[in-house]
């Protein structure tokens, strides 16, 4: 993933180059784009999930009625 680009005024300032903040501007690049990374993870993990629910649900009306699995839902 491409290295997010964020306060580059941090840049302008003069004689930052010999101080810690373009560090401490690159560490919060860094924890924004590993937030990007899990965000990106965690939406493939519920799509996973709804086509598991999905796969689930006609497993159950295989082997009970759909009306039995209806009723099951309605009541949980």
């Amino acid at each position: 993933m491409k290295k997010a680009t964020i306060m580059t005024w941090v840049d302008q300032l003069a004689g930052v180059a010999g101080t810690v903040f373009p560090h401490r501007r690159d560490l919060i690049a860094e924890k924004m784009d590993e937030a990007a990374k899990l965000e990106e993870q965690a939406r493939k993990l519920r799509e996973e999930a709804y086509f598991d629910s999905l796969s689930l649900e006609g497993d159950a009306k295989a082997h009970w009625s759909i009306d039995a699995v209806s009723k099951a839902k309605a009541n949980s």
